[in-house]
C-alpha cells in the first residue's frame, strides 16, 4: 500500500505542475495556496494509512484499500484529463516548430 500512496502522492504534484504549466499565474487557487492545498492532502493520505495500518486489529483493511485505489484512478483521470487539455498547446508547438524549419528550407 505504501507504492500506491507514493503514486498518489506523485499524482497530486504532477497535476499540481500541469496546472501550471496549462494555466501559469491566473492558476485559481494561486499557487502558493494550491501547493499548500496540494501537500496538506498529501499529509493526511499518508497519516491516515499510517493511522489505520498501526490499528490492531485492523478492521479497516479493506476500506482503506477500496479508498486508496479510488484514489488511484481519480488523480491518474484527473492527471490525464489535464494532458488533454495541454495537448492542443503542444500541438500549436510543433506546427510552430514545423513551420520555423520550413523557414529555414526555403
Amino acid at each position: 500500500m505504501e507504492y500506491q500512496l507514493l503514486g498518489i502522492s506523485g499524482l497530486i504534484l504532477i497535476i499540481l505542475f500541469l496546472t501550471w504549466l496549462k494555466d501559469g499565474e491566473k492558476m485559481d487557487p494561486p499557487l502558493k495556496k494550491r501547493f499548500v492545498i496540494d501537500l496538506t492532502t498529501i499529509a493526511l493520505f499518508w497519516v491516515i494509512f499510517e493511522f489505520v495500518n498501526h490499528m490492531r486489529p485492523n478492521i479497516f483493511e479493506k476500506e482503506t484499500i477500496w479508498v486508496i485505489n479510488g484514489s488511484l484512478i481519480f488523480f491518474f483521470g484527473r492527471m490525464m484529463q489535464m494532458v488533454y487539455q495541454i495537448n492542443p498547446m503542444l500541438k500549436d508547438l510543433s506546427k510552430y516548430l514545423e513551420s520555423k524549419n520550413e523557414e529555414k528550407e526555403k
